[in-house]
């Protein structure tokens, strides 16, 4: 007698095919957030070159550096990508993620 199979789906734990997935979930802009000061503690900075490079740097660190008050606008005309060597980069101010602990002084 022919009985009939079922084909299962294959189940995927949750840690399978890291390599192909990004480390960590991407984090949402904060468009309202112009100036260091204005999200100091609850944000990070994200530093984008047209080459592709791109990085998160503190708000904390970045305000010791260039001040408290400094606008993003005028931290872009600062920051000269390490990969490309140019200084055309894009500043925002992007949600910590959570887990993400805030680091103390």
């Amino acid at each position: 007698m022919g009985g009939t199979q079922t084909v299962r789906a294959r189940l995927r734990h949750c840690m399978d095919d890291l390599k192909d997935r990004q480390h960590h979930a991407s984090v949402r802009v904060l468009p309202h957030v112009k100036k260091l000061d204005d999200a100091l503690s609850d944000s990070l900075v994200r530093v984008t070159c047209p080459c592709g490079a791109s990085g998160h740097i503190e708000s904390e660190a970045l305000a010791r550096i260039a001040g408290r008050s400094v606008t993003f606008a005028a931290l872009a005309r600062r920051m000269r990508c390490p990969q490309c060597g140019k200084k055309v980069a894009e500043v925002v101010a992007v949600a910590r993620p959570r887990g993400v602990p805030i680091s103390g002084p």
